[in-house]
């Protein structure tokens, strides 16, 4: 439903904005990525696309670092869903510095 969704997108956009960024607290940026993946993994497949296209080139950029996070350390079904936000990202062409491993598999 539209409220479901709506709901879900604050979710989404206040753990984007709540990322410990240079932090170095490991604590925090676990804890960060736990509630990422518990974020990515409650939205449908039919709203991902509407959540990539609401983020800026930063937020797209701070999205795949959490993705690829997710993919070293995968979840009950968590793999399968991160692809689909992976492809949805890939697909919206606003890629940008995450484009390459190594600048993904950095800091968060």
């Amino acid at each position: 439903t539209r409220r479901r969704t709506g709901e879900a997108l604050r979710a989404f956009h206040t753990a984007i904005r709540s990322s410990p960024g240079s932090s170095r607290s490991q604590a925090m940026k676990e804890q960060a990525q736990g509630t990422m993946l518990k974020v990515l993994t409650s939205f449908k497949s039919s709203e991902i696309e509407q959540a990539v296209n609401s983020l800026d080139r930063n937020g797209v950029d701070l999205l795949m670092k959490y993705i690829y996070k997710g993919f070293e350390k995968p979840t009950e079904n968590s793999s399968a869903i991160l692809l689909q936000w992976h492809e949805k990202v890939r697909a919206g062409g606003t890629l940008g510095s995450a484009g390459s491993w190594s600048v993904v598999s950095g800091e968060l």
